[in-house]
Protein backbone atom coordinates (compact mmCIF):
# COMPACT_ATOMS: atom_id res chain seq x y z
CA UNK A 1 0.00 0.00 0.00
CA UNK A 2 1.76 3.05 -1.20
CA UNK A 3 -0.75 5.58 -0.03
CA UNK A 4 -1.40 6.72 3.75
CA UNK A 5 -4.44 8.27 5.58
CA UNK A 6 -4.59 11.74 5.05
CA UNK A 7 -2.97 12.03 1.75
CA UNK A 8 -4.62 14.45 -0.99
CA UNK A 9 -5.11 12.73 -4.68
CA UNK A 10 -4.80 16.29 -6.75
CA UNK A 11 -5.41 18.44 -3.96
CA UNK A 12 -9.19 17.34 -3.70
CA UNK A 13 -9.77 13.97 -2.19
CA UNK A 14 -8.32 13.17 0.94
CA UNK A 15 -7.88 9.49 1.54
CA UNK A 16 -10.04 8.59 5.17
CA UNK A 17 -9.89 4.48 5.25
CA UNK A 18 -8.19 1.65 3.36
CA UNK A 19 -10.57 -0.67 1.64
CA UNK A 20 -8.34 -3.00 0.22
CA UNK A 21 -5.68 -3.70 -2.67
CA UNK A 22 -5.59 -5.83 -5.44
CA UNK A 23 -3.02 -7.03 -8.50
CA UNK A 24 -3.96 -3.40 -10.14
CA UNK A 25 -4.44 -0.96 -7.58
CA UNK A 26 -6.25 -0.54 -4.22
CA UNK A 27 -9.21 1.15 -2.87
CA UNK A 28 -9.93 3.94 -0.46
CA UNK A 29 -13.30 5.81 1.34
CA UNK A 30 -12.64 9.67 0.38
CA UNK A 31 -13.84 13.27 1.57
CA UNK A 32 -14.29 15.35 -1.26
CA UNK A 33 -13.29 18.69 -0.41
CA UNK A 34 -14.69 20.68 -2.99
CA UNK A 35 -18.31 18.85 -2.82
CA UNK A 36 -18.00 18.09 0.68
CA UNK A 37 -19.10 14.00 0.48
CA UNK A 38 -17.63 10.87 1.33
CA UNK A 39 -16.41 8.74 -1.97
CA UNK A 40 -14.58 5.51 -3.25
CA UNK A 41 -11.83 5.74 -4.89
CA UNK A 42 -10.14 3.16 -6.92
CA UNK A 43 -6.23 3.90 -7.39
CA UNK A 44 -4.73 2.09 -10.56
CA UNK A 45 -0.75 0.91 -10.55
CA UNK A 46 1.32 3.34 -12.69
CA UNK A 47 1.08 3.14 -16.41
CA UNK A 48 2.76 4.25 -19.48
CA UNK A 49 1.25 6.94 -22.22
CA UNK A 50 -0.19 3.53 -24.39
CA UNK A 51 -1.63 2.60 -21.10
CA UNK A 52 -3.47 5.46 -19.87
CA UNK A 53 -4.38 6.47 -23.34
CA UNK A 54 -6.59 3.09 -23.03
CA UNK A 55 -7.77 3.62 -20.15
CA UNK A 56 -8.97 6.97 -20.56
CA UNK A 57 -10.68 5.03 -24.18
CA UNK A 58 -12.22 2.75 -21.88
CA UNK A 59 -13.75 5.03 -19.32
CA UNK A 60 -15.23 7.51 -22.18
CA UNK A 61 -16.93 4.09 -23.63
CA UNK A 62 -18.31 2.72 -19.87
CA UNK A 63 -19.45 6.27 -18.61
CA UNK A 64 -22.16 6.07 -20.62
CA UNK A 65 -23.41 2.50 -19.36
CA UNK A 66 -26.14 3.39 -16.97
CA UNK A 67 -27.69 0.71 -15.10
CA UNK A 68 -29.69 0.32 -11.33
CA UNK A 69 -27.74 -3.03 -10.54
CA UNK A 70 -23.97 -1.03 -12.09
CA UNK A 71 -21.84 0.85 -9.83
CA UNK A 72 -21.22 4.10 -11.96
CA UNK A 73 -17.67 5.42 -11.96
CA UNK A 74 -18.70 9.47 -12.11
CA UNK A 75 -14.71 10.78 -12.82
CA UNK A 76 -11.23 9.49 -14.16
CA UNK A 77 -8.32 11.40 -13.20
CA UNK A 78 -4.41 11.02 -12.95
CA UNK A 79 -2.84 11.59 -9.73
CA UNK A 80 -0.14 14.89 -10.59
CA UNK A 81 2.68 13.25 -8.29
CA UNK A 82 3.19 9.96 -9.25
CA UNK A 83 0.78 9.25 -12.44
CA UNK A 84 -1.51 7.26 -11.39
CA UNK A 85 -4.92 6.79 -12.77
CA UNK A 86 -8.27 6.83 -10.49
CA UNK A 87 -12.01 6.64 -10.46
CA UNK A 88 -14.45 8.34 -8.43
CA UNK A 89 -17.60 6.62 -7.58
CA UNK A 90 -20.35 6.23 -4.89
CA UNK A 91 -19.16 5.16 -1.39
CA UNK A 92 -21.49 2.20 -0.19
CA UNK A 93 -20.87 1.78 3.68
CA UNK A 94 -22.64 -1.63 3.37
CA UNK A 95 -19.49 -2.98 1.97
CA UNK A 96 -19.29 -6.25 -0.56
CA UNK A 97 -21.91 -9.12 -0.35
CA UNK A 98 -18.69 -11.07 0.84
CA UNK A 99 -19.51 -9.64 4.18
CA UNK A 100 -22.92 -11.74 3.70
CA UNK A 101 -21.59 -15.21 3.15
CA UNK A 102 -23.86 -17.39 4.86
CA UNK A 103 -25.90 -15.08 6.38
CA UNK A 104 -28.54 -13.81 4.11
CA UNK A 105 -32.37 -15.22 4.21
CA UNK A 106 -33.85 -16.84 1.06
CA UNK A 107 -35.57 -12.97 -0.01
CA UNK A 108 -31.89 -11.98 -0.30
CA UNK A 109 -30.70 -14.57 -2.25
CA UNK A 110 -33.27 -13.96 -4.64
CA UNK A 111 -32.87 -10.46 -4.84
CA UNK A 112 -28.70 -10.91 -5.44
CA UNK A 113 -29.71 -12.79 -8.10
CA UNK A 114 -32.32 -10.71 -9.71
CA UNK A 115 -29.85 -7.65 -9.00
CA UNK A 116 -26.58 -9.28 -10.67
CA UNK A 117 -28.60 -11.23 -13.55
CA UNK A 118 -29.88 -7.78 -14.75
CA UNK A 119 -26.91 -6.23 -14.62
CA UNK A 120 -24.76 -8.24 -16.29
CA UNK A 121 -27.39 -8.71 -18.99
CA UNK A 122 -27.33 -5.25 -19.52
CA UNK A 123 -23.72 -5.97 -19.85
CA UNK A 124 -24.34 -8.68 -22.40
CA UNK A 125 -26.60 -6.62 -24.39
CA UNK A 126 -24.04 -4.05 -25.49
CA UNK A 127 -22.69 -4.32 -28.66
CA UNK A 128 -19.64 -5.89 -28.55
CA UNK A 129 -20.41 -7.25 -25.26
CA UNK A 130 -19.23 -6.51 -22.31
CA UNK A 131 -17.83 -9.11 -20.68
CA UNK A 132 -17.10 -8.69 -16.65
CA UNK A 133 -14.23 -11.66 -16.23
CA UNK A 134 -14.32 -11.33 -12.31
CA UNK A 135 -17.79 -11.90 -10.72
CA UNK A 136 -17.11 -12.60 -7.19
CA UNK A 137 -18.30 -11.21 -4.33
CA UNK A 138 -16.25 -8.96 -3.27
CA UNK A 139 -17.23 -7.20 -6.42
CA UNK A 140 -20.70 -6.85 -5.89
CA UNK A 141 -21.04 -4.15 -3.50
CA UNK A 142 -24.33 -3.07 -1.41
CA UNK A 143 -26.08 0.30 -2.01
CA UNK A 144 -27.72 1.88 0.87
CA UNK A 145 -30.94 1.49 0.09
CA UNK A 146 -30.74 -2.71 -0.44
CA UNK A 147 -29.75 -2.69 -4.24
CA UNK A 148 -26.64 -4.82 -5.43
CA UNK A 149 -24.41 -3.39 -7.91
CA UNK A 150 -21.54 -4.70 -9.67
CA UNK A 151 -18.55 -2.89 -9.48
CA UNK A 152 -14.93 -3.07 -11.47
CA UNK A 153 -16.67 -3.50 -14.98
CA UNK A 154 -15.74 -2.00 -18.39
CA UNK A 155 -11.91 -3.53 -18.43
CA UNK A 156 -11.34 -5.32 -21.47
CA UNK A 157 -9.21 -7.73 -22.33
CA UNK A 158 -6.65 -5.51 -23.95
CA UNK A 159 -6.87 -3.25 -20.53
CA UNK A 160 -6.04 -5.92 -18.67
CA UNK A 161 -3.10 -6.63 -20.11
CA UNK A 162 -1.58 -3.62 -20.28
CA UNK A 163 -2.15 -3.40 -16.47
CA UNK A 164 -0.06 -6.65 -16.03
CA UNK A 165 2.68 -5.29 -17.83
CA UNK A 166 2.79 -2.55 -14.97
CA UNK A 167 2.16 -5.11 -12.36
CA UNK A 168 4.84 -6.39 -10.29
CA UNK A 169 3.72 -9.99 -10.77
CA UNK A 170 1.77 -11.41 -13.66
CA UNK A 171 -1.90 -12.42 -13.22
CA UNK A 172 -4.82 -13.81 -15.30
CA UNK A 173 -8.56 -11.73 -14.92
CA UNK A 174 -10.22 -13.04 -12.40
CA UNK A 175 -10.05 -14.89 -8.83
CA UNK A 176 -9.47 -18.68 -10.10
CA UNK A 177 -12.11 -20.21 -7.66
CA UNK A 178 -14.68 -18.95 -9.82
CA UNK A 179 -13.95 -19.19 -13.11
CA UNK A 180 -15.49 -21.63 -15.32
CA UNK A 181 -13.74 -24.53 -16.87
CA UNK A 182 -13.07 -22.68 -20.38
CA UNK A 183 -11.30 -19.97 -18.89
CA UNK A 184 -8.42 -22.80 -18.05
CA UNK A 185 -8.23 -23.46 -22.17
CA UNK A 186 -4.89 -22.10 -23.86
CA UNK A 187 -7.15 -20.75 -26.66
CA UNK A 188 -9.60 -19.21 -23.98
CA UNK A 189 -11.77 -16.54 -25.55
CA UNK A 190 -13.86 -14.14 -23.08
CA UNK A 191 -17.29 -15.20 -23.49
CA UNK A 192 -20.98 -13.96 -21.89
CA UNK A 193 -21.27 -17.92 -20.31
CA UNK A 194 -17.75 -16.97 -18.50
CA UNK A 195 -19.82 -14.30 -15.94
CA UNK A 196 -22.65 -16.87 -15.42
CA UNK A 197 -20.59 -19.63 -13.97
CA UNK A 198 -19.17 -17.16 -11.96
CA UNK A 199 -22.17 -15.79 -10.92
CA UNK A 200 -23.79 -19.39 -9.82
CA UNK A 201 -20.18 -20.06 -8.11
CA UNK A 202 -20.77 -16.83 -5.72
CA UNK A 203 -24.28 -17.99 -5.61
CA UNK A 204 -23.39 -20.99 -4.07
CA UNK A 205 -20.24 -19.48 -2.14
CA UNK A 206 -23.16 -17.01 -0.46
CA UNK A 207 -25.16 -19.66 0.27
Amino acid sequence: MQYQKGYKIDGRYELIQFVGSGSFGEVWVAYDIETDVEVAIKIYISMDAQGLSDFKKEFQLSFNFHHTNLLHANYLGVNTEDDRPYLVMPYCPEGSVMSRCGLMSEDQMWMFIRDVASGLAYLHSQNPPIIHQDIKPDNILIMSNGDYVITDFGISKQLRSSLRKSASSLNSAGAVSYMGPERFSKQFQSIKASDIWSLGAAIYELA
